[in-house]
């Protein structure tokens, strides 16, 4: 039961880290759209890491550093210069994966595989758990810290964050970075330890259903991590019916199972509008009068 189970969730660092990015980001109020980028980005640079090092840890440092290279663009374009958000975002994401793959031939050699992998505790990997532990830190920092605070009213009200003396610009060029970091992660972890290797094809829209969970989890952390246990199960259970050779269903209909749940959630959060907790500054850029 164990084994089923895990192999149901192997997905869940990919999707809960790449989510817990992007909440981390847009709860200080910018938009990251740029996730799928990232996210091959970060693959790349997860195979370049494990490749010069010999270290599954170092890959997964790698894939972070990437991320946040990107972050360090999206707030310089976005925080700084209050370029419109979402133009930046598609921008950012068309450059960070046409960057992967150019990348991936000249640092790597093209039948490079990882002959390894983490290693695993009750049935699931080291990354498994700390993917959970994040999400615990990131629920303190949220509730009980006065960091947490600042990342609410960054996004919320960052005029009267301005006045009570909080640095809105800090605070949302940190979370962005940071967010950006875990985004490649995930990439990273997608090719070192699920895939052991790189295709062109390899994040297959997983960073959208990271970009929706953010709005089904009514951008909380609890509900992040309830929607990413959700979604990964999905995408593991369309794994395990393609590897078993299911027949009762046409396997372009079991590629797609994840994403029809992004539509729906985009709908229902196109239907609540403000219910759906999104912030109230989250896109519009701030300038100090």
């Amino acid at each position: 039961m164990i084994d089923i189970i895990s192999s149901i969730l192997s997905y869940f660092p990919v999707i809960g880290l790449a989510a817990l990015g992007g909440l981390i980001g847009q709860k200080a109020g910018v938009y990251n759209i740029a996730v799928e980028g990232i996210m091959m980005a970060g693959a790349v640079g997860g195979l370049f890491g494990y490749f010069i090092s010999g270290s599954l840890w170092m890959g997964l440092l790698v894939g972070f550093l990437w991320g946040m290279f990107f972050g360090v663009l999206l707030s310089l374009l976005t925080v700084n210069w209050g370029l419109n958000q979402i133009v930046i975002g598609f921008t950012l994401w068309f450059l960070a994966e046409g960057l992967g793959k150019f990348l991936y031939p000249i640092l790597l050699p093209g039948s490079f595989k990882v002959p390894e992998r983490f290693g695993y505790l009750f049935g699931f990997d080291y990354v498994f758990y700390l993917t959970i532990a994040m999400f615990v830190v990131v629920f303190i920092i949220f509730k009980w810290t006065k960091q947490g605070l600042a990342i609410h009213v960054a996004g919320e009200s960052p005029e009267v964050g301005d006045i009570a003396g909080i640095n809105i610009f800090r605070v949302r060029w940190i979370c962005n970075i940071i967010g950006a970091g875990l985004m490649g992660v995930a990439g990273a972890y997608l090719a070192d330890h699920v895939l052991q290797g790189y295709n062109y094809t390899m994040i297959a829209g997983y960073g959208w259903v990271a970009f929706a969970i953010v709005l089904f989890g009514r951008f909380s952390p609890t509900g992040v991590l309830l929607g990413s246990l959700f979604f990964s199960s999905l995408i593991g259970i369309q794994t395990r019916l393609q590897v078993a050779g299911a027949l009762f269903l046409p396997s372009e209909f079991m590629v797609v199972i994840p994403h029809i749940g992004v539509v729906a959630v985009l709908a229902i959060i196109g239907i609540l509008g403000k219910k759906s907790g999104i912030p109230s500054a989250l896109g519009v850029p701030y300038k100090r009068e």
